[in-house]
């Protein structure tokens, strides 16, 4: 069937909208790691990443929203891509936790405003359940069709597998950002998560 050209002209709108904000928080990101979290102001961003401050706020109500989104959109966007991939599944998520390590921040000041951004707003809290709910779920599919391949241990139930790793994934950036562990992120969240892999493997 032929996409009209309204159609066209609504895909295209909604393309740029998903541009603009990518690079809003692309853009913030960036100056978080160059000049730390508590420094960084709207303003700021907004002339980075060469928008009008109000479309800052058509996207975002703050610069809190916009850390917790990073993360978050990263992640449920990446691992939607393992959904439906048929072969042995723990490498590919193995592979997933570092290219997620790659892309945060690698600075443990920037991980810990994370989590305190996230912890000392109301708004941010509930924002964090409704998105790790749509990730939850994603994840919970991959590991119930690797059960039923026999790849992984089908004696607890998926959504507590997953349950667990949510846990595991924020403990091992925590203890990170807290100074703690391996000087690397990414060396400190292979070795937490190997065991974790062992754990459930069949």
């Amino acid at each position: 069937m032929r996409t009209s050209y309204m159609e066209l002209v609504i895909l295209n709108r909604e393309e740029k909208k998903k541009a603009t904000r990518q690079n809003i928080i692309n853009c913030a990101v960036e100056l978080f790691s160059q000049q730390g979290y508590a420094s960084t102001t709207v303003n700021q961003i907004t002339e980075h990443a060469g928008v009008a401050k109000g479309t800052f706020f058509n996207y975002f109500e703050s610069k809190e929203e916009v850390l917790c989104d990073f993360q978050l959109v990263l992640v449920t966007e990446e691992l939607s891509k393992l959904r439906h991939h048929p072969g042995p599944i723990i490498p590919l998520v193995r592979e997933f936790l570092m290219e997620m390590v790659r892309r945060l921040p690698g600075d443990r000041s920037l991980i810990l405003a994370l989590f305190q951004s996230t912890l000392t707003h109301q708004k941010l809290l509930e924002l964090e359940k409704t998105k790790n709910d749509s990730f939850k779920q994603i994840l919970a599919d991959i590991i119930t069709a690797a059960q039923a391949r026999g790849e992984i241990s089908p004696a607890m139930p998926a959504e507590i597998i997953v349950d667990l790793a949510v846990q595991t994934y924020d403990g091992v950036l925590l203890y990170w950002g807290k100074g703690l562990g391996d000087e690397k992120l990414a060396n400190q969240m292979a070795f937490t998560f190997e065991l974790f892999f062992k754990g459930i493997s069949a």
